[in-house]
């Protein structure tokens, strides 16, 4: 069997790639479906290509139960963020925590692995002032915004609390973030995004530009990218781990670096490109078709925020996109029955192999799950119960109309008592119907 044939069997045997194409064209005619397979199984060969000749495709060891005893001494912290998911309409989120979950193997029972919630937080992260009652004149606008403020929260919480990991010395061996290391700030940089409040930043980053903390110093672009360059200091090794790719940042960064080479021209450069954005091929796409169970793509180094590219057109932040460190990007293939995860730094590993064999060594834990296990269990502490939740809203709703009668404006007090009046259509108070009306 040929490569390109073995290619083709790939992508129809329910892959990612085919079963995502399969649910955008379900009337696809045959010749389409055919053309697609032929297309797409052309680009698996280019990219296979280009990483077998750079080698960046390795092999990892794994030696299931043998790897625990070899390895039972080290410590891990797994983190991740949970925010309200009911906020009220104001400056949101309510209420949000981050948790982390340390394990080491050969601990006593006690402190084998236990739970910690690393950061707690509970009322107006974003500043309150101009902005509480400020609301735009479109729903959908206002929603949007609702939900890159618990976007934003979520982030922050959890970078500065790896921070705090760091500030504290502790002795771990790895620490892993549910997510990305870096996340896009794009869309954080909108008009009308609001800071943070001084109260907030003093307990995210309590050593953070103390005696200035203006209200450019208190945006998220701002308190992020300093989280981020603590982050780099570190001298454990960090790595956010995504479970699933929508984008093609490694493909894309790879062509663009043999084009570059002068390996690829700039027309198959571009066709190439053009391909990927058609058929919506993301990283984990080409790869599960690419890589064999247990196998590894070694990380590249790419810049997540270039400026004029990510940043809103016209945004006050496009210059400080620079800043921003560049993430050191790779991918490991679990097993056959799951995508390849993607796995990012801030620093290149030291020692590449061994961190990535941990990895799969978690990953590995429970049959066929392709996660590492570890920040499966810290999202489920981490996430905020809906008995949380209410107990924190009916909290936080006092403490606004409190505030609103301290500012003994009639305008504000009426309005605050119209938000907290407003429910959702309950059963209660749906229209009358039959006899009744």
């Amino acid at each position: 069997m040929n490569n390109e044939t073995d290619i083709k069997n790939k992508i129809k045997s329910n892959s990612s790639l085919f079963t995502n194409f399969v649910k955008n064209a379900v009337s696809a005619s045959p010749k389409v479906q055919n053309n697609f397979l032929d297309v797409s199984t052309q680009v698996a060969l280019t990219i296979q290509k280009i990483l077998e000749d750079a080698d960046l495709i390795t092999n990892l060891e794994y030696k299931g139960k043998d790897f625990w005893s070899e390895n039972k001494c080290k410590t891990s912290c797994f983190v991740d963020g949970g925010v309200d998911k009911t906020s009220i309409i104001s400056s949101a989120p309510l209420s949000i925590r981050t948790g982390s979950y340390i394990v080491k193997p050969d601990a006593a029972d006690k402190n084998r692995e236990f739970f910690e919630e690393s950061m707690v937080f509970l009322g107006d992260l974003y500043d309150p002032k101009n902005e509480l009652y400020d609301f735009a004149e479109d729903d959908f606008d206002e929603d949007q915004m609702l939900n890159k403020k618990k976007d934003g929260a979520r982030i922050i919480f959890e970078a500065v609390t790896i921070v705090k990991h760091i500030l504290l010395n502790r002795k771990f061996d790895y620490c892993f973030l549910h997510g990305p290391i870096e996340a896009t700030v794009m869309p954080f940089t909108v008009m009308g995004f609001p800071t943070f409040t001084k109260f907030a930043v003093e307990n995210m980053l309590p050593f953070y530009n103390k005696n200035k903390l203006n209200a450019e110093a208190r945006h998220f672009i701002h308190v992020y990218l300093e989280a981020l360059n603590s982050i780099k200091k570190s001298k454990f090794p960090i790595y956010g781990i995504v479970e699933t790719s929508n984008s093609a940042p490694y493909i894309k960064n790879l062509l663009f670096n043999y084009k570059s080479k002068g390996t690829i021209s700039e027309k198959d450069f571009k066709n190439t490109l053009a391909t990927i954005k058609k058929y919506k091929i993301t990283d984990s796409h080409l790869l599960e078709i690419i890589l064999k169970s247990g196998q590894a793509i070694k990380p590249l180094e790419i810049k997540k925020q270039i400026k004029g590219f990510s940043v809103t057109s016209g945004s006050a932040w496009e210059d400080k996109m620079d800043s921003f460190p560049s993430v050191h990007i790779g991918y490991i293939k679990i097993n056959d029955h799951s995508a390849p995860i993607r796995i990012e730094s801030l620093n290149p590993s030291k020692n590449l192999i061994k961190d990535y064999e941990y990895i799969l060594a978690t990953a590995r834990l429970l049959p066929n799950y392709g996660f590492p296990v570890g920040l499966n269990v810290v999202d489920k502490f981490a996430k905020i119960p809906n008995w949380m939740s209410k107990a924190s809203r009916k909290y936080y709703a006092t403490h606004l109309l409190k505030q609103a009668i301290r500012s003994k404006d009639q305008n504000t007090i009426s309005l605050a008592v119209k938000i907290l009046s407003k429910k959702v259509r309950s059963w209660r108070n749906r229209p009358l119907g039959g006899l009744a009306r």
